[in-house]
């Protein structure tokens, strides 16, 4: 690498600004500068770990919509997923509001 590829001055020790730059040494530079949207990906933290939570994101919300709610515990075995027409034991039948603790 020669001198005249860096943009450090090591004399002095400060960055060259463009109008001290060639127009070879510019053009050089914006050649290899990263892409914009490489530069947004390393911002917002985009790596693969996104990308295979995006794919099941999509899988899951398909077969949500293409094969109902409770598809995957149906398919695990999962008892009482996918109904409504279960109720939980650990609800009451009826309530009296007539309780003075639902009074207002």
């Amino acid at each position: 690498m020669s001198k005249d590829d860096d943009m450090f001055n090591g004399e002095e020790g400060q960055f060259m600004n463009e109008s001290e730059m060639s127009d070879e040494m510019l053009l050089q530079m914006r050649e290899n500068a990263p892409s914009e949207w490489d530069i947004m990906k390393d911002l917002l933290g985009i790596n693969i770990f996104t990308y295979i939570l995006a794919a099941l994101i999509i899988i899951f919300l398909s077969g949500n919509i293409l094969l109902g709610p409770g598809w995957l515990g149906q398919k695990i075995g999962l008892e009482g997923t996918g109904t409504f027409t279960q109720i939980s034991p650990s609800l009451p039948d009826s309530i009296d509001l007539s309780q003075s603790d639902f009074l207002l």
